[in-house]
């Protein structure tokens, strides 16, 4: 069963040419507008890693800004962050030009946590610590901190 053009009749022919080329249209139309649709969720990809770049090379900065402000005293440090976080410091004992001991009492935990985050941020580093739970969400704590140098 041989199919051949040449028994078709010329209309035939011609609605047969017509037939193929409306399928290679729709097909190439449907092609078209399927790659667009991939290059518009490309470039929303793009957008978004671009921002995410943009807001990670930030952070350098700022922390590195914040290093330079507190780059010449520890106790201006360990002090401004305590401010802003509400911990209440019960002692500190200067170690050195760049480290001192803090004691802390019957503070919440997740406080004295963004707190030791805080100062890691703007250059404080914590070499030792020591906490004790106290009542149900308080402890005590004891901490070693230690400005870096840049």
């Amino acid at each position: 069963m041989v199919f051949k053009i040449n028994n078709l009749s010329n209309r035939e022919q011609g609605l047969l040419l017509i037939l193929v080329a409306l399928i290679f249209l729709g097909s190439l139309s449907y092609f078209i507008n399927y790659l667009n649709n991939e290059n518009k969720s490309l470039e929303k990809e793009n957008q978004n890693i671009i921002s995410r770049l943009n807001y990670i090379e930030s952070i350098p900065a700022t922390v590195a800004a914040n290093r330079k402000l507190y780059s010449d005293n520890i106790s201006i440090l360990v002090n401004s962050t305590s401010k802003e976080k509400n911990i209440l410091i019960d002692r500190t004992q200067p170690l050195n030009d760049n480290s001192m001991m803090i004691w802390v009492n019957e503070v919440n935990f997740i406080d004295l946590y963004n707190w030791m985050i805080d100062m890691g941020e703007q250059g404080g580093q914590i070499e030792k610590m020591n906490i004790r739970k106290t009542k149900q969400n308080k402890v005590n704590a004891q901490l070693s901190i230690v400005l870096k140098i840049n």
